[in-house]
């Protein structure tokens, strides 16, 4: 048997561009659906940080002023929450604020007779909107809307009061 002799047709020649093509055709669909499942999964991270980061942030920031002074909520004059976090350092009392102003969490810590701005503050994270109450005794329920549109809702115990004490305002 001589197979070097043999001749090749055409029959041959469109076989091997078919099984080209199809590998080709194969290779895209794997690269085009891969791409998808990292796009999602990119957002999946992102809406995660983002829900973790604010939620974490609050509660540390929440957790750092419990035994120095106490919370209070009020309502900012566009009806969103105002979280006011007391401390009080020597003789002079300070007040930290975290509040939503133009789409950013944001905080902000002055003497506790600085007249409060709703434009001054630093930016922490991107949101679109947060709220807070207490439920009652030291129990707060926080309410952030990320930038997607995602809700996480959680509650924070404030452990220096008890169920009938109320912080110092």
């Amino acid at each position: 048997m001589n197979f070097a002799k043999r001749n090749k047709s055409v029959v041959d020649f469109l076989f091997i561009l078919a099984l080209f093509g199809a590998f080709a055709i194969t290779a895209l669909f794997v690269v085009l659906f891969g791409a998808r499942i990292y796009k999602s999964t990119v957002s999946n991270m992102n809406t995660n940080y983002e829900k973790r980061t604010a939620m974490s942030y609050v509660t540390e920031k929440f957790r750092s002023h419990d035994y120095s002074g106490g919370a209070e909520v009020t309502d900012s004059a566009d009806h969103n929450s105002v979280l006011k976090l007391y401390q009080s350092i020597g003789d002079k009392r300070y007040i930290t604020y975290l509040f939503v102003d133009e789409g950013y969490l944001k905080e902000f810590t002055a003497q506790e007779d600085y007249q409060f701005d709703h434009h001054t503050g630093t930016p922490i994270l991107a949101i679109s909107d947060f709220s807070v109450r207490k439920e009652g005794g030291s129990l707060y329920h926080f309410d952030i809307t990320d930038t997607n549109g995602e809700r996480t809702e959680f509650f924070v115990t404030m452990y220096s009061q008890t169920d009938g004490e109320e912080a110092d305002e």
